[in-house]
């Protein structure tokens, strides 16, 4: 499959995966032959293009569908320009300083998160990375707290921070093979409906009904890919509807870590 069909399939799957929570509505439905006009149509001189891959040019913004202020950033990094044996150009731990390089010369909101989509497998060393970098992100922004406007969203819909929504579920990143994104996996007929459970209300019922504490819960990683699909943070709950034939349908529970 050549790059730029991965890339619009996986615009088309990231638009259903995200809905739920982000307004997608500004995801083009673009036909391939547009695509690949977008991808190759640029500007090679451009700083970020030069630095960042000719896939740049296919990055989405989608805002948050409550937090208005808040916005989700998808980036195409590192890919080829579009040549018949295009240059493979490995990623490597230089990424997580061009991602800070984005945040600082505000092409991203103080707050933002980020999907960052790679074409390549995803190395040991490169998780770790990215890994270590949250946690550098989310050590700035216990620091500085929330900006002013995403407050004001949080009063305006009354939601509360550490309940309705925790600084972890802002600001940070996640990296994703664009292989794991041209095929919606959620909707694979062996993986189960997931579901994200954040306010902690929600979650104390849970724990009560179920009889137990966070910590007694089996845990989902954050980087397992249905995690990092759904867009879970440590802490979320994660609901998972079973279908048996003799019991019917139950819901099952994990705890990211």
């Amino acid at each position: 499959m050549k790059i730029t069909e991965k890339i619009n399939n996986s615009r088309y799957v990231l638009k259903e995966i995200l809905n739920d929570e982000w307004d997608t509505s500004g995801i083009a439905n673009y036909s391939l032959n547009e695509l690949e006009k977008i991808y190759s149509s640029v500007d090679s001189t451009d700083q970020y293009i030069k630095s960042y891959g000719f896939g740049f040019a296919c990055n989405m913004q989608l805002k948050h569908k409550i937090i208005e202020n808040y916005k989700l950033h998808i980036i195409y990094y590192n890919f080829p320009e579009l040549t018949p044996q295009p240059q493979i150009q490995k990623v490597t731990k230089s990424i997580s300083d061009k991602m800070l390089k984005l945040y600082d010369s505000d092409y991203l909101g103080s707050n933002d998160s980020v999907i960052i989509i790679v074409n390549e497998n995803i190395s040991e060393s490169i998780e770790k990375n990215i890994n270590n970098f949250n946690i550098e992100l989310q050590n700035s922004l216990n620091e500085t707290g929330l900006n002013e406007d995403i407050m004001n969203d949080l009063k305006k819909h009354k939601l509360v921070l550490n309940s309705d929504y925790k600084l972890n579920h802002f600001k940070n990143i996640t990296i994703l093979n664009i292989d794991s994104v041209t095929n919606n996996l959620l909707k694979h007929r062996l993986i189960p409906e997931h579901k994200i459970i954040r306010d902690k209300q929600t979650i104390d019922k849970i724990l009560n009904e179920c009889n137990a504490t966070i910590n007694q819960l089996p845990i989902i990683l954050k980087n397992d890919i249905i995690s990092k699909l759904i867009r879970l943070s440590p802490g979320d709950i994660c609901q998972i509807k079973r279908k048996n034939y003799k019991c019917g349908e139950n819901n099952f529970y994990r705890v990211c870590k």
